[in-house]
């Protein structure tokens, strides 16, 4: 599989995120290495949505782990506020904000607890969290479910704890790894809401989907294209 990518670029300035000449390759016992990833650049600039597109099996998650500082590339780096993302991996994790596919959930806990936890892990200290609370719980509307265990929610409100769960730490990045499949159109509507609210503040999304209206909304796109190659 060979990624390429195209993107307008940024001013030097407002990047906050910077891939060059990403390749990624896994392994496979007694077979050749599966390429995931081959010679991919992009910047994503404070204060815009970029898309990163491409079809199931092209790439999209796996770049997306790398930027989080969750896997390790195979060659070429990856910056994020400054940071290598190898080098410096638990620092840029602590400074972004990532939510998975599935929203990363602990579906047995609430959504107080969820909130709790994600506060635990990224270091938000007890007095500030009543104030944080209160906003996200405002901005994802889930102010009257805190009590509701996550795995009981819906598909739309499990994304929007997904995202109060990234946004928990205040980063100025967020990566979404396709938070729009399997939730509804509504869901949908009120994400893109969200989060043209956040990148007006100035934050830097990237927002990871196979569906083209979708890529249509982002300030900039990257595409990642899928060949196959026959051996």
């Amino acid at each position: 599989m060979t990624m390429h990518s195209h993107i307008k670029p940024a001013l030097p300035e407002d990047v906050v995120l910077s891939v060059r000449n990403l390749e990624k390759d896994f392994t496979r016992k007694n077979r050749p290495p599966t390429t995931a990833l081959r010679g991919v650049s992009l910047e994503a600039a404070a204060g815009r949505v970029t898309g990163l597109v491409g079809a199931d099996g092209a790439g999209k998650t796996t770049l997306i782990r790398i930027a989080a500082g969750l896997l390790v590339p195979t060659t070429g780096s990856v910056t994020v506020l400054g940071l290598d993302s190898v080098a410096d991996s638990i620092e840029v994790q602590s400074r972004v904000g990532y939510m998975p596919q599935k929203f990363g959930l602990y579906q047995d806990l609430s959504v107080s607890e969820n909130m709790d936890l994600y506060a635990d892990l990224q270091g938000v200290s007890p007095p500030s969290r009543p104030e944080r609370y209160r906003r996200l719980l405002e901005m994802t509307g889930l102010s009257p479910y805190t009590r509701r265990r996550a795995g009981a929610l819906s598909g739309g409100m499990k994304q929007k704890l997904g995202l109060a769960c990234a946004l928990m730490a205040r980063p100025r990045v967020l990566l979404l790894d396709e938070p729009s499949v399997g939730v509804d159109p509504v869901s949908r509507q009120d994400l893109w809401a969200m989060v043209q609210e956040l990148s007006g503040e100035g934050m830097a999304v990237v927002w990871s989907t196979a569906y083209l209206d979708e890529a249509e909304r982002c300030d900039d796109v990257l595409l990642l294209e899928l060949s196959l190659i026959h051996i």
